[in-house]
């Protein structure tokens, strides 16, 4: 499986987060803030060897995040 530092070799522009991360910063905070933003902000999961098409969003966020190790999360 490869690291973070060799999936962001690949992806040098883009953010990439474990889902156990993803779902930290995805929450909101006491202010009801979140660290993720959805909007103009899109990500796929990553299955430590190569980046799937399966895209991350908040509603389907708890059926992946078990099955894949890594978020690729990109700003537009």
């Amino acid at each position: 499986m490869k690291t973070i530092d060799e999936i962001q070799e690949e992806y040098p522009a883009d953010y990439i987060f474990t889902t156990e991360e993803f779902e930290e910063l995805m929450h909101p905070d006491e202010d009801g803030f979140s660290e993720i933003e959805f909007i103009d902000s899109f990500g796929y999961f990553h299955d430590g060897y190569e980046l799937t098409e399966i895209s991350v969003d908040p509603y389907t966020f708890d059926e992946y995040k078990d099955k894949y190790p890594y978020v690729v999360w990109r700003k537009v």
